[in-house]
């Protein structure tokens, strides 16, 4: 039986995610989050399924806590795993975590990184799939100021923070050829990610009322899993929905791929090897 690490699974996609896959007697589902009674229903309701799941609570808010979450997933799951990145943030305000850092580019980039660096190292995954976004073509990463949020947006953050993970996903790609990576907008779907208060909130609301529901865009997620093969060895290919496509230029530009590929190495070298208490 193989395992299947999926983060973000208590709402929205992953919890929709987790019940498309329910049926796959061949799989094990980890599920991955930060509220353990959601993670125990949901449990529940795949096994109800006929399917096979655990609850591994953990949360990507603090690079401390992502290490010890990379560390309980490892004597969780077995050689073989497939990880599901799928936890996201888009933030309405600027708020800094305890390393002094900006909430979505912790979440986005560098917690999932240091979550699956324990899992690379232990040899457990086999494949990696990221829940990105269309918007990383939107994207623009300022080395100095981004990390900690000095170029806040109510928009363009989550892009840019989406696009440096992306962006780190192929380095590792390129240096893990034994791991088949994909990256995917999964369409546009109606959940509570960006949700807003107040009257950009009401307008939100109603325009994501035509937008489709998690259930089809798990159904896509699903079908895209059954592939034997996303990407060939040492990159990792670009798919809006299930189609492939050329990486959004600012993917390729060059100084930016190195940028965040610095910058990201700085940060991590600078953090403790402990998980904070």
């Amino acid at each position: 039986m193989a395992d299947l690490i999926l983060t973000g699974a208590s709402r929205g996609i992953g919890h929709a995610l987790a019940l498309a896959l329910a049926e796959r007697r061949d799989d094990r589902l980890v599920l991955v989050a930060r509220d353990r009674a959601r993670l125990d229903a949901l449990v529940t309701a795949v096994e109800q399924k006929g399917g096979h799941a655990v609850a591994v609570p953990g949360d990507l808010s603090s690079l401390a806590e992502a290490r010890a979450l990379g560390q309980r997933l490892v004597e969780v799951v077995t050689p073989g795993a497939t990880l599901i990145h799928n936890a996201g943030l888009w933030p309405a305000k600027r708020v800094l975590t305890p390393e002094g850092l900006e909430a979505a580019f912790v979440v986005n980039h560098l917690a999932p990184l240091v979550m699956q660096r324990a899992l690379l190292d232990a040899r457990r995954l086999r494949r990696i799939l990221v829940v990105s976004a269309g918007l990383i073509l939107k994207g623009r990463f300022d080395a100095a100021r981004t990390p900690t949020g000095e170029d806040f947006s109510g928009i363009r953050t989550y892009c840019t923070t989406k696009l440096c993970f992306a962006l780190a996903m192929r380095d590792i790609a390129a240096a893990e050829p034994g791991l088949d990576v994909v990256v995917l907008h999964p369409g546009v779907v109606r959940t509570d990610l960006g949700a807003r208060s107040g009257p950009i909130g009401w307008l939100l609301s109603l325009v994501k009322r035509g937008w489709e529901t998690p259930e089809v865009c798990a159904a896509r997620l699903a079908r895209i899993l059954e592939r034997e093969r996303w990407s060939p060895a040492g990159e990792a290919r670009w798919l809006i929905e299930e189609n492939e496509q050329p990486w959004p230029a600012v993917a390729e530009d060059e100084a930016t791929r190195r940028a965040v590929r610095e910058t990201t190495e700085r940060l991590l070298a600078k953090q403790p090897t402990s998980p904070r208490k």
